[in-house]
């Protein structure tokens, strides 16, 4: 059986229409993988039940990597990396997008904390390369291992990284179908399908924004419309649209923050609050205690 060697679906050419397809079998990529790759082009599939996904990498009986980044920090993504039985590392990846006046060590242990986590957290950037000794260490001791983590988290680059390998890259959500097993020196590597966590787009830039809200206004932030009064600093993903109106309709969510905290958006990034407010926001978000300052 030949699979895609970019996002490890089963080759097949009788249905064009079909995932996997390639007009010839002998070929190294499927359709999909090629006008990815050539053409930039997003060919769409169904989302992959994310606890399937977990139910198949629990049962490899491997030692787990566990792949986001800053901005995509939230209660349902931790969830899904408890749900691991095996050894597992949480591996923060594009750590060059965290501002260098933030220091890791003092990240992690927020981490740690906001999110009731005791195993081990690793900062890396696999574009950059950096720090990906400390993932050669991991493959190195553990022998065989699985990459996991949410879709355009970059598990796939960095395997390419490490191993020289040609798994289909790109800013697209599921560019990795199924799992793929990669030779590595004397290791066996293991990339899987990513799992969809609300809305998360890829992120490769981001804004730090210090806004002072005004109650008189309302603010839209990616489509989160927030009022109130006071300093806010926002971390987002480059692309967020933000605008402000004059508007006294109202707004049904109450937030009463009364410590350090992060408001979570749901596209991706967080909003910072130092002091204690109370806002009004368009919709329910998911609240915790800051990662980024204490």
């Amino acid at each position: 059986m030949s699979k895609c060697i970019g996002c490890g679906i089963k080759l097949q050419n009788e249905n064009i229409n079909a995932l996997g397809y390639t007009k010839k079998l002998d070929n190294l990529y499927c359709e999909r993988c090629f006008k990815t790759i050539h053409y930039n082009k997003e060919i769409k599939v169904s989302n992959q039940d994310n606890y399937q996904i977990v139910d198949k990498i629990n049962k490899l009986g491997l030692f787990t990597i566990f792949i986001t980044d800053i901005l995509h920090l939230n209660e349902e993504l931790i969830k899904l990396f408890k749900s691991f039985n095996n050894k597992k590392v949480l591996v923060i990846n594009k750590s060059d997008i965290i501002p260098k006046n933030l220091k890791l060590e003092h990240l992690t242990l927020n981490i740690k904390e906001s999110y009731n986590i005791n195993n081990d957290i690793f900062f890396i950037s696999a574009k950059s390369k950096n720090n990906i000794n400390k993932i050669i260490k991991l493959i190195e001791e553990n022998k065989k291992v699985i990459l996991c983590g949410e879709t355009s988290s970059g598990k796939s680059t960095l395997i390419n990284s490490l191993t020289d390998s040609l798994l289909t890259t790109s800013k697209y959500n599921n560019t990795t179908l199924d799992f793929i097993k990669i030779k590595y020196l004397d290791y066996i590597i293991y990339d899987s399908p990513g799992f969809i966590v609300s809305n998360f787009k890829n992120v490769e830039k981001y804004r730090l924004l210090t806004k002072t809200l005004n109650s008189k206004y309302i603010y839209d932030i990616g489509g989160i419309k927030i009022t109130g009064d006071g300093n806010i600093t926002l971390f987002l993903p480059h692309d967020y649209l933000l605008s402000s109106k004059k508007d006294n309709s109202s707004l049904i969510y109450e937030l009463d923050i009364k410590s350090v905290s992060d408001i979570i958006l749901p596209n991706g990034g967080f909003i910072f609050i130092k002091n204690n407010m109370k806002l009004k926001v368009s919709q329910e978000l998911e609240i915790r205690k800051s990662i980024i300052g204490r």
